[in-house]
C-alpha cells in the first residue's frame, strides 16, 4: 500500500501529481528548490482547487484534504526516507540528471525512483545513477492535465526490474489512471503527436492559413476535443511547450518537431499562456480566459498578439 511519496519540481506536472495522490489519500512531501517557489507552488496548487469548487467540480472539505496532505519542504533531505520519489521537474537533461545524481546520494537503497519524463530517454538517465539502483528506476508520465486524464504512459528501462515496473502499475491504479505501456522512445506516443499538432497549428496560424479562433474551432468540431491546439498549449504552457519540442527536435532530428519561430518569439516575450496571462488567448489572476475579440495572430508584428486595448 502506498502511504508517502515525494515529489520533486511544483510546477504544473509536479502540483498535479501531488494532487492526485492527495485525493488517493497519500501523504504527499513536495519538493522545490526554494521558500518562494514553493510559495507559489502551494498557492498555484490551492488556486487551480479553488477554481474546481467555482465549477462543482470538488467541494471545499475535499480541498482542504488535499492540502493538509501535502507537505511542502525545500531540503532534499525531507525525501531521504520516502519509498517513493517522483522526479517532475522542467524537461532539460542536464538539470533532471543533476538531481537524480543528488537522490541517488540522499535516498534509500530501495527507494522506487519514477521520472515523469516526455521526451527523454528512461535509459540514458539512469545511467548517472548507481548500478544497484537501476532496477528501481521507471518512466511513468502522467498526461496533461494530471487531474482530469484517466492515462498514464509506463516506460520501461533498460535495466528496470519487473517489482520495480508493477510498483508503478499499483501507483497508477490507486490513481484510477488506466496505464498505456509504450516502448522506450523520445517523445512516446502522447507527447509526440500533441507537440506535432500544436507546432503545426502555430506554423498556420503564422502563415494565415486561418485564425486562431477559427483553427482551434476546427479541431475542437472536427475530433469532439475540449481544447484545440492553441488553448492546449497555452494550458500546457508555452514554455514547457518550446522545451518539449526542443528536446524531441535534438533527439529526433525530424523537422515536425522544430519550434515555430511564432511560438520561440512568445516565449521570449514572457507569453507562457495560462500562468503569465497572455498566450494565444489572454487570463485573469484566476486563469480563467478572458473574452477578447479575434486577433490577427497571423500578422508578424506580435505586438498584436493577445492585445486589444493596444498594450504591448
Amino acid at each position: 500500500m502506498v502511504e508517502q511519496v515525494g515529489i520533486v519540481g511544483g510546477g504544473t506536472a509536479g502540483r498535479g501529481i501531488a494532487r492526485v495522490l492527495a485525493q488517493a489519500g497519500v501523504d504527499v512531501t513536495l519538493l522545490e528548490k526554494s521558500d518562494q517557489r514553493l510559495a507559489v507552488a502551494i498557492e498555484n496548487l490551492k488556486e487551480g482547487m479553488d477554481r474546481d469548487i467555482g465549477r462543482w467540480a470538488i467541494t471545499e472539505a475535499e480541498r482542504d484534504a488535499v492540502l493538509a496532505r501535502v507537505k511542502g519542504r525545500v531540503s532534499i533531505d525531507a525525501v531521504q526516507s520516502l519509498p517513493i520519489v517522483i522526479e517532475a521537474i522542467q524537461e532539460n537533461r542536464r538539470d533532471k540528471e543533476a538531481l537524480l545524481r543528488l537522490l541517488d546520494r540522499v535516498c534509500m537503497a530501495n527507494t522506487l525512483f519514477l521520472t515523469n519524463t516526455s521526451t527523454l530517454s528512461v535509459s540514458g538517465l539512469s545511467e548517472v545513477l548507481a548500478p544497484r539502483r537501476r532496477p528501481f528506476f521507471v518512466g511513468l508520465h502522467f498526461l496533461h492535465p494530471v487531474t482530469r486524464v484517466a492515462a498514464v504512459e509506463l516506460v520501461r528501462g533498460r535495466e528496470t526490474g519487473d517489482r520495480a515496473l508493477e510498483q508503478a502499475r499499483g501507483i497508477a491504479s490507486l490513481l484510477g489512471k488506466e496505464v498505456i505501456e509504450v516502448s522506450e522512445y523520445p517523445g512516446y506516443v502522447t507527447t509526440r503527436l500533441t507537440l506535432a499538432l500544436i507546432n503545426e497549428a502555430v506554423h498556420a496560424l503564422m502563415e494565415g492559413v486561418g485564425t486562431r479562433d477559427s483553427i482551434d474551432r476546427a479541431m475542437k468540431l472536427r475530433f469532439g476535443w475540449t481544447h484545440g491546439p492553441f488553448a492546449l498549449g497555452d494550458e500546457m504552457g508555452l514554455d514547457s511547450v518550446v522545451r518539449a519540442l526542443q528536446s524531441l527536435w535534438e533527439e529526433l532530428g525530424l523537422p515536425q518537431y522544430r519550434p515555430c519561430p511564432l511560438l520561440r518569439q512568445m516565449v521570449t516575450r514572457g507569453w507562457y499562456g495560462e500562468k503569465s496571462g497572455r498566450g494565444f488567448y489572454r487570463y485573469d489572476e484566476a486563469g480563467n480566459r478572458l473574452n477578447d475579440h479575434e486577433l490577427d495572430l497571423a500578422r508578424p508584428d506580435l505586438a498584436v498578439l493577445g492585445s486589444t486595448d493596444g498594450a504591448s
